[in-house]
């Protein structure tokens, strides 16, 4: 009895904890420093969360918003802890007033999304290079400066706690005040579309600036 209460204490405390853990993939480019990146441009986050209870899941609209600009902030904060300029220049307002971005912003999201089951299934053919979004993200890049695209997903999901006593009992009911996170972090090169990097983050709560402070330094430019 008391190995089985030390081990439901030790599950909660690594769940309960804001614990971020980052995954790496990255292109052969540059790893072996063929290429290099120095600025990137943000697109915005994909943010997704359902709460899961014992009659079903349903969605959270409110949070997704709130979680999109803690998640958006908190990449950035570790693009330019590690050296990157980052722009981020595709805001609601400049999407609203231009149509023809927004529908570009959506062509390159949505082709991301198309590609995305498999790179998730197999992110280390990244390492072999053989991912990639082809020369429409160009369009993105109009100034012709950034040398990436930061491309965000984010799927929440929050269980009450009467869906959390049923699935996971006590300890269920234990870690059930927060939602727990995937998130994954892409960079596209900007002009060719290849998938250069890919992140993978498991949180606890919605990953902020903490989750991602110590990310991207093997894609720090070189001095």
């Amino acid at each position: 009895m008391t190995r089985r209460i030390s081990y439901m204490l030790v599950v909660i405390l690594l769940i309960s904890s804001a614990l971020a853990t980052a995954v790496e993939f990255l292109h052969p480019k540059l790893k072996g420093k063929e290429i290099s990146i120095r600025n990137v441009v943000v697109l915005p986050p994909i943010v997704k969360m359902t709460k899961q209870g014992v009659k079903g899941a349903e969605g959270m609209a409110k949070e997704e918003e709130e979680a999109a600009g803690t998640i958006a902030s908190g990449v950035t904060a570790g693009l330019t802890g590690s050296g990157l300029s980052v722009e981020s220049p595709f805001t609601e307002e400049a999407l609203r007033d231009n149509n023809e971005l927004k529908y570009a912003v959506a062509d390159v999201q949505r082709k991301f999304d198309e590609i995305a089951p498999q790179l998730y299934k197999k992110p280390k053919d990244i390492r072999k290079g053989r991912f990639s979004l082809g020369d429409m993200v160009a369009v993105l890049n109009s100034k012709g400066t950034a040398d990436a695209l930061v491309i965000i997903r984010s799927d929440g999901q929050k269980q009450t706690k009467g869906k959390a006593f049923m699935t996971g009992g006590l300890v269920g009911m234990a870690t059930s005040g927060k939602a727990t996170f995937i998130s994954r972090v892409a960079l596209v090169d900007a002009k060719n579309g290849d998938i250069l990097y890919l992140a993978n983050y498991i949180t606890s709560g919605i990953p902020n600036n903490k989750a991602f402070d110590k990310s991207f330094r093997s894609l720090s430019a070189p001095k």
